[in-house]
This record gives structure tokens, C-alpha cells and sequence, in this order.
């Protein structure tokens, strides 16, 4: 049964902002400033490019294969004879997400203490169940919650880069652009503040035009990298890159020195970034879970469709009773962690597989390209596979513990459906 095709470009461009913004520029600017200093800028920029370059291979293959489940379609249609490999690459993903709607969920909670006192895990059941009501009544209405939430979010970076403006500190560290290991170092950390563009894909079957995707994941990128250009500059402006490190709520508690007022704003403003990002992460994995059910491998009652509303809706609860089995999983840190892992890999294997596309499918038609290649050899996505190679090797043990567990469930699954087909 197909989906409802409600989502314009303006749209997608919504989704992959509010997903980039998220929740991560509002922590992770404070630990990135601690290792790269005054570089921090430059870490941005570093970590944009990085991000760019993947994305790309995201917007040659959303065009190639224009269904809803992203990488694992996309391995499944390059690799046909390697089922095992689009499965396991739909798993990470949905753990990626399940992973991120967690954390974030726990996060919302902490800020929303600053507002009502209410047990942490409660409201962090209660967002998870109300977005998951949300994703079932259908994307019309998911799209409309998430560019109001969006246009919050950018509403208070902008205050914040306002604010470091009238500082007469800001952009005093352009004159000294710093390009050493602790650059480097900082932007391995940052480059998880702009995850979140590969989740449009798995939009394109509710998209209107879908060859307007690769505009939606690119425009969402460069918004993005130049908001968080701005930020990092504002929040050397306003504070040391030592306060920035020692604090739990940087932006706000740098804000709070000239503005208390301001800095009050961006606690509010950062609950709504938090959930936005949930929403998002429930509404793009559920496709994914729905995607894999109906290519059968999953069981069928994964693919059960709302014909009323045109949503999955049993992949929409399944994606809420898979982050509640999370929510006890080390603490926000390690599930956060996790979430970024699998992520890495899934983009290590998709730069991997346009290589191997590329060579094997030269001639087939493809409506977007990534530029510049020697030969068949895509230079651009070699750079990208090598980047997320790279930063598979950044994580704790616990991290990979769990990946360790994805690997060994989605081997039995996989064994269990060969078996049963």
C-alpha cells in the first residue's frame, strides 16, 4: 500500500535541520571548545566537511533507489547476493535511531525539570509515547509539529549568536586560524552535532518530487554548518574555551553572564530542540523497521498498515517498545555513544558500496552524481570511507559491546527467516 506522498521540499529541508540541530550543539560545543580551543571554529568547519562528504553518496543513492528504508535498500539492491549485509546495516540503523530517541528522550527529561518537577523516567516515557501517538496519526501532521519545532530551534541559536555579536570579541579568532591535532581531535566530536541528514531518506516514498531529495540533504547540511559556524564564534566571543568545558548547559551558562534572561530562553528552547530530535527518530525509523518487514525480512506483522491514515503504525509502536528497552542502558553517555557508532558504520559501508556501484553499474543513469572522479573511482566518497573508517575507532568498550549484541541478534534473525522462507 503506498504511503502519502504530503512532503514538499520545504519539508525535507525542515526534517534534516531539525534532526542536525538537535539537541547535540547544546552539549557537545562545551567538550569540543576543552580539546580544540580557539581552533573551535575550525573543528566545525572540519567536521562539516566530513559530513558533506557522506552526504553526498546519501544523495546519488536516494535517487537511484527511491524507496523508503535508506541504506538497507540501498545494500540490498547493490549487493543482492549478500541479504545478510543490507540486514545487518537496517539494524544498526535501527538501533542508531532507537538509541538517539532514548537519549534525547532522557535529556528532554532533564530539562524539563527546570520547568516541572516530575520523575525522569515518567517524562521520559511520556514523550516517547506521545510522539509515537503523533507518527500514527500521520506525516501531514508529523511534518507540521516538526518545522514549528525546527524554527524554534534555529530562533534560539540565533539569539545566542545575537548576543555574541554585540561582544567585541566575536570573530577575533579568525585572524589566528589553527589547524593541529587538537582541531582534528575536536572535530571527531563535533562531526556527531551534524548526524541526522541521512534520516531524510527514509522520506522519499512521502516526498512529492523525490529527485528534490538531494537538495533537502545538501540544504540541510549547509544551514546547519554555517548556524553552527556562527555559534562556535559566539561562544568563543562570550566565554574561555576553559568555561565552555567545565560546564554541563554551555551556551546557556555563557549566555547567562551578559543575559539572564537569555540564558533562561535557551533552557526552554532546548527542550523543544530535544524533542524535535525524538520525534524525528521514532518517525524515520519506524520506515525503516516497515521497510525491512515488507522486503519479508522481518516478520509481516512488522509492515501493518494504517490504510485510514497511510502510516505503519505497528512499526511506529515497535519503535517505542525497543527505546523503552534502552532507557536502563548505562546512562545517556553510552546510549548516545551507541547511537553514533552505528551510525559511523552504516556510513562506512554506503561510501563503500557507491565505490563498488560505480564500478560494477558505470553507465547506469543517475540523475544526481557525486563530483569529481579519477576514472570510476568517486574521489569524494574514497575521502568519506576513510573518515568514517577512522572514526569507528573512537569510541569506549561498552559501545562496542553493544554493537558486538546488534551483530549476534541480527544473526539470528537472519538465520531464523532463511530458515522459515
Amino acid at each position: 500500500m503506498p504511503m502519502k506522498k504530503a512532503l514538499s521540499l520545504p519539508h525535507l529541508v525542515f526534517y534534516g535541520i531539525g534532526m542536525i540541530l538537535g539537541a547535540g550543539i547544546y552539549s557537545i560545543i562545551g567538550k569540543a571548545a576543552g580539546v580544540a580551543q580557539e581552533g573551535l571554529w575550525v573543528s566545525f568547519l572540519l567536521a562539516a566537511f566530513c559530513a558533506a562528504l557522506t552526504a553526498l553518496s546519501y544523495a546519488e543513492l536516494a535517487t537511484l533507489y527511491p524507496q523508503t528504508g535508506g541504506e538497507y535498500i540501498y545494500l540490498k539492491n547493490i549487493f543482492p547476493t549478500l541479504p545478510y549485509l543490507s540486514l545487518l546495516c537496517g539494524s544498526m540503523m535501527v538501533f542508531a535511531g532507537i538509541s538517539t530517541a532514548a537519549t534525547v528522550a532522557m535529556a528532554f527529561a532533564g530539562y524539563m525539570q527546570q520547568f516541572v518537577s516530575l520523575p525522569t523516567t515518567v517524562t521520559t516515557i511520556a514523550i516517547l509515547f506521545l510522539f509515537t501517538v503523533i507518527n500514527i496519526i500521520g506525516i501531514k501532521e508529523s511534518s507540521w509539529m516538526n518545522i514549528v519545532f525546527t524554527l524554534i530551534e534555529i530562533s534560539g541559536l540565533i539569539l545566542f549568536i545575537t548576543l555574541g555579536m554585540q561582544s567585541e570579541n566575536f570573530g577575533k579568532v579568525l585572524s589566528t586560524p589553527t589547524l593541529n591535532g587538537a582541531v582534528f581531535s575536536g572535530a571527531a566530536l563535533v562531526i556527531f552535532a551534524y548526524f541526522g541528514f541521512e534520516n531524510i531518506v527514509n522520506l522519499v516514498e512521502e516526498s512529492r518530487e523525490p529527485q528534490e531529495l538531494p537538495k533537502g540533504i545538501l540544504i540541510s547540511v549547509a544551514v546547519s554548518t554555517v548556524l553552527y559556524l556562527l555559534v562556535s564564534l559566539a561562544a568563543l566571543a562570550l566565554g574561555s574555551p576553559q568555561e565552555l568545558a567545565t560546564s554541563d548547559a554551555p551556551l546557556s551558562d555563557i549566555a547567562g553572564k551578559t543575559s539572564p534572561s537569555i540564558a533562561k530562553a535557551l533552557g526552554g528552547i532546548a527542550m523543544f530542540s530535544t524533542a524535535n530530535t525524538v520525534l524525528i527518530s521514532m518517525l524515520s525509523t519506524s520506515r525503516v523497521i516497515f521497510s525491512m518487514a515488507r522486503e519479508k525480512d522481518l516478520p509481516q506483522m512488522f509492515a501493518k498498515f494504517s490504510a485510514k491514515r497511510s502510516t505503519p503504525w505497528m512499526a511506529s509502536v515497535t519503535v517505542f517498545v525497543l527505546a523503552l528497552t534502552l532507557l536502563p542502558v548505562g546512562g545517556i553517555e553510552v546510549v548516545a555513544s551507541a547511537s553514533s557508532f552505528a551510525t559511523m558504520f552504516a556510513f562506512s559501508v554506503i561510501n563503500l558500496a557507491l565505490i563498488h556501484l560505480r564500478f560494477v553499474e558505470p553507465e547506469k543513469e543517475r540523475s544526481f552524481k557525486v563530483p569529481f572522479s579519477i576514472g570510476k573511482f568517486p574521489v569524494l566518497t574514497g575521502m568519506a570511507a576513510l573518515v568514517s573508517i577512522v572514526f569507528l575507532f573512537f569510541f569506549k568498550k561498552e559501545v562496542y559491546f553493544l554493537g558486538a549484541f546488534v551483530f549476534i541478534v541480527t544473526t539470528v534473525v537472519y538465520f531464523i527467516s532463511r530458515r522459515n522462507s
